[in-house]
């Protein structure tokens, strides 16, 4: 593994604290066995799955929310720990896309110069991954009893335009 794939995959991108109980609502923490995960109904088995969902709706809105460096983030796991990797290396790649990310110049670039251009993929995904967790509780402050349909994450998935609550709920 070389250096820049190496600082990729030990990033712990986070979320806006305002995000805290939507997530922790909705994702299991802390790990546990297999069969343990649902017990409490979340809908996602770990905080990084509900996580990378919230990319891919920010993304697909194209709804990445403006994020300042003093803002305090949590974080919670790196991102080799992410499964599956196939949807996780999709989901680099999209922020890679997305980001100012140097590609020819990285290939010459000191290990601080590096660090730095690995931060923009960070930025770019913490930035969509946080529009998404925007997208998700409006939505949900605006319909509070569509969350209790089974389907719907999948609805704001499939419909492509996850930036609009009507589409949601038809």
């Amino acid at each position: 593994m070389n250096i820049v794939e190496s600082k990729i995959y030990k990033m712990r991108p986070g979320y806006l604290s305002k995000f805290d109980s939507l997530v922790k609502r909705f994702a299991q923490f802390g790990g546990g066995a297999e069969e343990n995960k649902y017990i409490e109904g979340h809908g996602f088995s770990s905080a990084y799955q509900f996580y990378t969902f919230a990319f891919f709706i920010g993304l697909y809105a194209n709804s990445p929310l403006d994020l300042s460096p003093d803002d305090k983030l949590v974080d919670f796991w790196e991102i080799e720990n992410w499964k599956p990797r196939p949807l996780i290396n999709q989901l680099i790649s999209c922020a890679l896309a997305e980001s100012d990310f140097d590609m020819v110049g990285v290939e010459n670039f000191d290990e601080s110069m590096v660090t730095q251009e690995v931060k923009k993929i960070r930025m770019t995904i913490e930035r969509f991954a946080n529009g998404g967790f925007e997208i998700i509780q409006n939505s949900i402050d605006e319909n509070p009893d569509e969350v209790a349909n089974d389907d719907f994450f999948v609805k704001m998935l499939s419909n492509g335009s996850a930036h609009s609550t009507s589409s949601i709920t038809s």
